[in-house]
């Protein structure tokens, strides 16, 4: 697609009326048309599933491997849309008759939910909205403290997990204020010493099997069956709990219309899926970006498959379950195009030559709007998608993170079909922006806003970003500040927080994202700062963290970084977790016996792996526009990767920086005092 073509195509949204302050609003919709609230008829997820039985009765709707006690696991198989329908109703069923969600003092009917991406999470998801209920989802890795938080705020009575998740259940039964939390119902059987353990705290424990053979029997015997008191496109439809990179986490109130708008909003994309779409379900389903994508593909009738919860199968998994639409994180992204270059250059010679033959041949096609090339598709590109399981792929969107330029690229002609980006919020339903898949040949932007929302830019004059700005960096564009977004999708507040509420949502509906952006000049949002998580530098610089922490995961040598300045010092460091096959790549490729034979742990302790990297992030630095203030001085390599499990990170990959400022106190302490003091200028 051309600039012209592009800024074609989003006239309506530049054409549109500025706000009282002048601010104007780029919209993808008609200002004097209600933007759809539902989609394709249905306002509920309850209607959703509904209708995505209705339009693929026998055709396949969610699918798992099954694994045998050696560990191989069988193709996927699937349940028909029929069945799964049924079996919700079952359940639904059950978990009335037997009483297991009750109202919390709200007069909501909550259900929670903490395990991996399964079947039985999206059975238990639909089950209770057939009660009018609404699903409280936890991150499998959370632990005791944050989930008796969750279970105290919201009252839950029940929670529906795996075996995995009862101990940290018990736990966070023990702490005050759980009174209302009664019942766990295990999705993989009841077994003694599981019992045994619920029963030391007075919880009531129950399979999820006997749940829905209870409501079977109720469905078989009773005249008229069960009834349904579905909810309405108003009702909560799911606690979206931030994981939070401090305190405790907040419950976003998520209504059906908000996912129902988010769909409606994407279709303008033309991002539909068919009847004979499939989706490998992996990203968390506590959040929004993957409730969403689920959402779309049930009220379709195409088909999810769940992976096996292990993520060094996950290729495995896709390999098996060859999905057709595949929305990812570019953290993953990473990985395969780091392995993929990584063995290439392994292999050198001819193979290499070819490689770097067909990447240049394809980007210059890109250039021009074209995704195939007859003979490095055949030669090479196919059978790469092919073993990756991804030949079967005609559409994939990356989001929750921004995607470097040189991956986007390596995608997009890698696969041969439209490879966009989003952008989004939990407070949003995940839809704001999407570029667009006919866009192939520009990079480095978010698209436009999607056809539920409109955005406006407004000033951030503290940071020197403004929205009447014409210049970024010495690039043309239509004005810079924080990126406000309004629209059906937006979420009704946090549960029990009235002030964060206030902090975050306007009185006029526009939910402040905390993002910097600008408008380029085809009508596209870029991502450029934050306006959290920045800090002064002694010498009166701002410093925007996770703007430079993205620049350096562009490094093949950087798995993740962690940026860090002190006020009281004019300059920045950075821990690195560095990519293990790469780094025992290049200790191979050195020609210093002394590296090729160490382990990783060893390398890392290595002053000339250190400079490497070091040498690296400075010249990317240099290469996307970064003022030298804003490149670390120093760096020091660490072989454990931040994790939710270790507490550095978020379930979602986010950063924890008070708790990785705190963990790597010393070593920051110690990498300021090496750096030398800047020449005095007396």
């Amino acid at each position: 697609m051309s600039p012209n073509e592009s800024q074609e195509m989003w006239s309506v949204a530049l054409a549109n009326t500025a706000t009282k302050d002048s601010t104007p609003i780029h919209r993808n919709f008609d200002p004097d048309c209600v933007p759809q609230l539902g989609y394709l008829g249905c306002q509920t997820l309850y209607e959703a599933i509904r209708r995505g039985a209705a339009v693929n009765p026998l055709g396949p709707c969610l699918g798992f491997r099954a694994v045998s006690s050696s560990g191989e696991a069988t193709p996927f198989i699937y349940s028909s849309y029929t069945e799964v329908v049924a079996r919700i109703d079952a359940i639904a069923a059950g978990l009335d008759s037997m009483n297991l969600v009750t109202p919390n003092e709200d007069g909501l009917k909550l259900l929670g939910l903490y395990m991996k991406n399964c079947m039985e999470w999206t059975l238990s998801e639909h089950a209770v909205y057939c009660v009018g209920g609404a699903t409280v989802p936890c991150y499998d890795t959370l632990g005791p403290e944050s989930v008796s938080f969750v279970l105290q705020q919201t009252q839950l009575s029940a929670v529906v997990c795996s075996r995995a998740e009862v101990k940290k259940l018990v736990e966070a039964k023990k702490g005050d204020g759980c009174d209302s939390f009664k019942h766990i119902i295990v999705i993989d059987g009841v077994i003694p010493e599981v019992r045994k353990l619920c029963e030391s705290v007075g919880l009531n424990i129950v399979s999820l099997a006997q749940v829905e053979s209870t409501g079977s029997m109720i469905i078989s015997t009773h005249v008229g069956g069960h009834q349904h008191t579905p909810p309405s496109s108003e009702d909560i439809c799911t606690f979206c709990y931030t994981s939070g990179t401090t305190g405790n986490p907040k419950g976003a109130l998520i209504t059906h219309k908000n996912l129902l708008s988010a769909i409606s909003g994407l279709s303008s994309f033309e991002v539909t899926p068919e009847i004979t779409d499939r989706h490998l379900s992996y990203l968390p389903l506590p959040h929004i970006f993957e409730r969403v994508v689920q959402g779309q593909m049930l009220l379709s009738g195409a088909s999810v498959g769940f992976f096996r919860g292990d993520p060094t199968k996950l290729i495995e998994d896709i390999q098996a379950c060859r999905p057709t639409l595949l929305p990812v994180a570019p953290r993953v992204l990473n990985k395969i195009h780091d392995k993929i270059v990584g063995g290439i250059n392994a292999a050198g010679g001819m193979k290499k030559k070819i490689f770097d033959a067909a990447v240049k041949a394809k980007t210059e096609g890109l250039m021009n709007g074209k995704l195939h090339h007859g003979l490095y598709d055949r030669l090479l590109f196919n059978k790469i998608k092919k073993a990756l399981g991804l030949d079967c792929i005609r559409f994939m969107v990356s989001g929750s993170a921004p995607l470097s330029e040189p991956v986007m690229i390596f995608f997009r002609i890698m696969l041969g079909v439209p490879v966009v980006e989003g952008y989004g919020q939990t407070e949003g339903a995940a839809a704001a922006t999407l570029s667009h898949p006919d866009d192939v040949s520009t990079f480095g932007h978010v698209g436009g806003p999607v056809g539920s929302v409109e955005i406006k830019l407004v000033d951030v004059p503290e940071m020197g970003y403004l929205s009447k700005d014409t210049v970024h960096r010495g690039k043309p564009c239509m004005g810079r500040g924080e990126i406000w977004v309004r629209g059906p999708s937006v979420f009704k507040g946090y549960y029990k927080d009235e002030e964060k509420t206030r902090e975050t949502i306007t009185p006029d509906g526009w939910l402040m994202s905390g993002d910097i952006g600008l408008w380029t000049m085809d009508g596209c949002l870029q991502i450029i700062d934050r306006k959290k998580n920045i800090f002064k530098l002694s010498q009166g610089e701002y410093v925007a963290a996770e703007k430079i922490e993205n620049v350096l995961n562009q490094s093949l040598f950087v798995g993740q970084n962690f940026v860090y300045g002190d006020s009281y010092q004019s300059c920045l460091v950075a821990i690195v977790v560095p990519d293990e096959d790469v780094v025992k790549q290049w200790a191979k490729e050195s020609g210093d016996p002394t590296l090729s034979g160490l382990a990783f742990n060893q390398l890392c302790k290595s002053e000339t792996l250190r400079d490497t990297i070091l040498k690296d992030i400075k010249a990317l630095g240099k290469k996307n526009g970064l003022h030298g203030f804003e490149i670390p001085k120093a760096i020091h390599l660490e072989v454990e990767p931040f994790t939710a499990e270790n507490g550095l990170t978020t379930p979602t990959f986010k950063l924890k920086r008070p708790q990785l400022k705190n963990h790597y106190e010393d070593v920051i302490n110690e990498l300021y005092a090496k750096i030398p003091p800047p020449p005095s200028k007396l």
